[in-house]
């Protein structure tokens, strides 16, 4: 599933990369309910469940959105080689069945929100 503007779409590119930001985190918290958002977007040194969170969601955001890997990274100030990275971790750890399926759940909630924050400004 892309990103796709409505035909009379009230968002710049900008304010909708934003708010696929702001679900891809969200949908993510639901799946880590421990962890605090912020710790989410900069994990602290050794936090490993917040930095498989921080890698689910960027991984939502340029798979299931297509936002651009450099905009994604910029989000959650990483370089490209980190972003990469990620989406090689989670590549790899979709071949596990249960996790595919806790991802795919993710990555349904977080177009739900994002769906739902479009129809709210239409």
């Amino acid at each position: 599933n892309r990103v796709e503007e409505p035909p009379m779409s009230h968002f710049t590119d900008a304010e909708l990369y934003d708010i696929t930001f702001r679900v891809c985190v969200a949908a993510v918290k639901s799946a880590f309910p421990h962890l605090p958002m912020a710790k989410i977007i900069d994990p602290p040194r050794g936090h490993f469940d917040a930095v498989l969170a921080r890698q689910i969601a960027l991984h939502v955001m340029v798979a299931q959105f297509d936002l651009p890997k450099k905009r994604a990274g910029a989000f959650v100030d990483r370089a490209r080689v980190s972003v990469n990275r990620a989406l090689q971790v989670i590549d790899d750890r979709l071949d596990e069945p249960e996790f595919a399926t806790v991802y795919r759940r993710i990555a349904a909630e977080a177009q739900g929100m994002f769906d739902e924050k479009l129809a709210e400004a239409a």
